[in-house]
């Protein structure tokens, strides 16, 4: 078990008053997210390949993503081996030895910046639960399998990450998709505003999405007090995009390839492409695809003709 057990009294007082101050006092204006088609992205260098963050070329993926006409980007933060592409002085307080392999370039800060000149909105990527493959800043952020309710000690933590990256990014991050909301079982109230005043720290119009799973069951599934946007994980979505009556904006995601950032051919043709933007454009809602990249950032160019030949045909 890692951590900085000395450190913990000062630093939870310190979120805790945080936490008890209103959150329009923490936020400031962003611009308001606007439906659309997005794109997601896995990017997710492990402890090896992290030194390879630095070929990632910020200024050629905007512009491709402009090519791609795209309204929004869903990039990952991290997800279970407990590397992040990006600092969290939070998390380095609570678990010092997470900090060893961190990148000293924030590549997500570049992005948004990059994509807010472009005029394309960033939501951020990160597990519900604490790395499940890394069992050490597991034990250290006092979380249990996913499966398993979360520990109270283990929410408060996560706040306090969520919120480092909240305010870091502020204005710059529009939403963000939590994954693997698999089981809330005994969050009190207490514990969820604490994780949604997190999720919207330095922004309070943020567009919020819990992931409870994949399918025709799931996608549209409420599973915080404080979601607004339905996650939208389908692998195989229907000809037409509908979603249950709900209070909700209307989201689907789906990868473009046989499985999430494979580098394959597209499983989709243009025709079923442009159906399903142009129904979430008629919902006010959002269609994103999962498309691969590589190290520096690059798509595959046969997916991006397709992409462009579909939005060149759905927008003026």
């Amino acid at each position: 078990m890692s951590g900085c057990f000395a450190c913990l009294p000062r630093f939870f007082a310190k979120l805790l008053l945080a936490v008890a101050l209103p959150i329009a006092a923490l936020a400031q204006p962003a611009p308001t997210p606007q439906p659309g088609f997005g794109v997601m992205v896995h990017y997710l260098p492990d402890k090896q390949s992290i030194g390879e963050i630095k070929r990632f070329d910020v200024d050629a993926f905007a512009a491709t993503l402009v090519q791609m006409r795209v309204s929004h980007l869903i990039l990952t933060l991290g997800q279970n081996s407990g590397q992040y592409i990006a600092p969290n002085a939070a998390l380095e307080v609570l678990c010092p030895s997470s900090a060893a392999n961190r990148p000293p370039r924030d590549l997500p800060l570049e992005i948004g910046r990059a994509l807010r000149s472009r005029g394309i909105a960033l939501i951020l990527y990160l597990p519900f639960r604490a790395p499940q493959a890394d069992r050490g800043l597991m034990e250290c952020l006092g979380d249990v399998s996913e499966q398993e309710p979360p520990p109270a000690r283990f929410i408060a933590a996560w706040s306090s990450v969520i919120r480092d990256w909240s305010e870091r990014y502020g204005a710059l991050a529009s939403g963000w998709w939590f994954d693997g909301t698999y089981n809330t079982k005994g969050i009190t109230p207490a514990g969820w505003e604490m994780l949604c005043g997190a999720a919207r720290a330095g922004a309070a119009n943020r567009w919020l999405a819990f992931n409870a799973g994949e399918g025709a069951e799931r996608f549209s599934a409420k599973s915080a007090p404080c979601q607004n946007l339905m996650a939208g994980e389908y692998m195989q979505p229907p000809p037409h995009l509908t979603g249950p009556p709900s209070e909700l904006v209307l989201h689907v995601l789906t990868p473009l390839t046989a499985s999430w950032g494979r580098d394959a051919p597209a499983r989709f043709t243009a025709a079923q492409l442009r159906t399903w933007i142009a129904d979430a454009a008629a919902a006010r809602g959002l269609f994103t695809l999962d498309m691969p990249i590589d190290a520096a950032g690059r798509f595959v160019p046969a997916h991006v003709a397709l992409i462009q030949s579909v939005t060149a045909a759905t927008k003026p």
